[in-house]
């Protein structure tokens, strides 16, 4: 990890400083800005992927995988000579109270422009376990063709002519690196997840009846918990992210008589174990009915 260029998160360190074709103006504009934030965007990338190992295997794992597979993208279109997709560039990304997905998983957009469409990469990119190197080359080129179609306007584009060829070296080399990385982890086994084994009992064996609420950073966390303990039989629970329909209903379910909501929240609907990301802790609405 500590190898890694990340040269995505600092693209502004591939600059050419004389392209066959000079940059116009639009793109001199995007040039400029994308060395605002590249050296804070390289750092945070590389502590987040410790953080999400911290997390959980699962998270990690999927946040490797997304990172090949961008990683592919872009030389995809480097090598079809094709342009390289822009994402979020910018300080906000830094932003973790903004972001309970994988760190990549936002980008700019407003309802006008992709009305209908995912929002988030997510989906469309790690549809199917990924494991070799051939495998992601050709999900990427499916991936780059979703970019070109309805998602274009999701992102700001640069020909890659307007960085120099480390670019693609560096890409590649982190890509085989990180491929290393998965093949070290393997496929995740849930039963052999002792942190999980841990929680299940804490919530089994030592709270069995009492209201257990669970905080951790990343939504994939979240869901890969609530899935797993939902399997192994623990009731009344649910999982809440910035990504879910209704927080607060799920929070009020939680706890109905705090809230104020009791005559609205039934014994059978009753939460006794929540696990959620920050996005409890930004405020919910509390207002009681007249």
């Amino acid at each position: 990890m500590n190898g890694l260029n990340l040269p995505r998160y600092g693209l502004a360190n591939y600059i050419a400083k004389s392209p066959k074709e000079r940059p116009t103006s639009a793109e001199a504009k995007q040039l400029e800005n994308l060395s605002h934030a590249g050296k804070r965007l390289m750092g945070f990338c590389r502590t987040n992927l410790f953080k999400r190992l911290e997390s959980g295997g699962p998270a990690f794992i999927q946040s490797v995988e997304r990172h090949i597979l961008r990683n592919f993208v872009y030389l995809h279109a480097i090598e079809a000579g094709l342009d390289l997709p822009l994402g979020t560039q910018d300080a906000a990304l830094l932003d973790a109270r903004s972001n309970d997905e994988n760190e990549e998983a936002l980008l700019p957009e407003t309802a006008e422009e992709n009305e209908g469409a995912t929002s988030t990469l997510d989906e469309i990119e790690i549809a199917t376990r990924l494991d070799s190197e051939t495998t992601f080359r050709r999900r990427a080129a499916e991936v780059y063709a979703q970019y070109t179609g309805p998602l274009r306007r999701r992102f700001k584009w640069l020909r890659p002519s307007l960085f120099h060829t480390n670019l693609k070296r560096d890409l590649l080399a982190d890509a085989r690196n990180l491929l290393t990385v998965l093949d070290l982890c393997g496929t995740w086994d849930a039963s052999r997840d002792a942190k999980l084994a841990a929680l299940y009992n804490l919530l089994t064996q030592q709270h069995p009846d009492e209201k257990v609420l669970i905080f951790t950073q990343f939504a994939d966390t979240v869901r890969y918990l609530t899935a797993q303990l939902k399997a192994r039989g623990v009731l009344s629970m649910e999982g809440v992210t910035g990504d879910s329909d209704d927080p607060t209903e799920l929070a009020w379910r939680f706890s109905p008589e705090s809230s104020g909501r009791r005559d609205r929240v039934s014994s059978a609907n009753e939460l006794r174990v929540l696990v959620a990301t920050d996005v409890l802790s930004e405020g919910q609405r509390t207002e009681r009915a007249t």
